[in-house]
């Protein structure tokens, strides 16, 4: 499928300090085009695309589905606060596709990382939260998606999100993505996945623990 409207959508709303929620929703229209874009992929015969054509369209796909639910739900300070309890966000069914609703859970953990398995995803995929990788501000496709998972990978690896080391300390500490998903990445430390993707090596003999994972709703500055 073509990805035009999401992209003007994405390169619009999408800021390097995050997503200007307040700006699309009072743009009733953007917010129309981005249902549209929504109904569009549910539209979409998956079977027939190519491997690549899939992981991307499923990644474009839980970003704009995780885009929806807020806007559906705005104003909210947190992902958190969306469904009967903490998380429901990520477990109840509201994605159409095909002739399957599915869940952003059943997009991450029973398609992508299934089906197209690829560390990188963790950071391609944003559940519009301080503390993830940031959304990318324009859709993933098929033909340059080697390149953009590089690029997503390499912006959050060198950032304070994924490490803040302490040399008094002799201590860092890491996302929890590293944490709750550390069968996806290779080596006992998550320097040694990180360190592939900096300019700076981190430390592979210091203590490990983890960054308190910021729910807050990733708003632009």
């Amino acid at each position: 499928m073509g990805y035009s409207d999401y992209g003007r959508l994405l390169e619009t709303y999408v800021k390097d300090s995050g997503v200007d929620y307040e700006g699309w929703f009072e743009n009733k229209a953007d917010l129309e085009a981005l249902d549209g874009v929504v109904d569009a992929m549910a539209a979409v015969d998956v079977d027939e695309l190519s491997d690549a054509e899939n992981k991307a369209f499923y990644i474009n796909l839980y970003n704009a589905a995780m885009l929806q639910v807020v806007f559906d739900n705005y104003p909210v300070k947190s992902v958190t606060e969306i469904g009967a309890n903490a998380f429901d966000v990520f477990k109840d069914k509201f994605i159409q596709q095909g002739d399957r609703l599915l869940s952003l859970d059943d997009v991450e953990k029973g398609i992508l990382l299934v089906d197209h398995f690829d560390a990188r995803i963790h950071f391609a995929l944003n559940c519009a939260s301080e503390s993830c990788p940031p959304l990318r501000a324009e859709p993933f496709a098929a033909e340059r998606l080697e390149q953009q998972l590089e690029e997503q990978t390499r912006l959050f690896a060198e950032s304070d999100r994924a490490a803040r080391v302490s040399d008094r300390s002799k201590k860092t500490v890491y996302s929890e993505l590293f944490n709750w998903y550390d069968k996806d990445f290779e080596g006992d430390n998550p320097a040694e996945y990180l360190n592939r993707y900096r300019n700076s090596p981190l430390p592979l003999d210091y203590d490990t623990d983890w960054i308190k994972y910021d729910w807050a709703l990733n708003i632009s500055n």
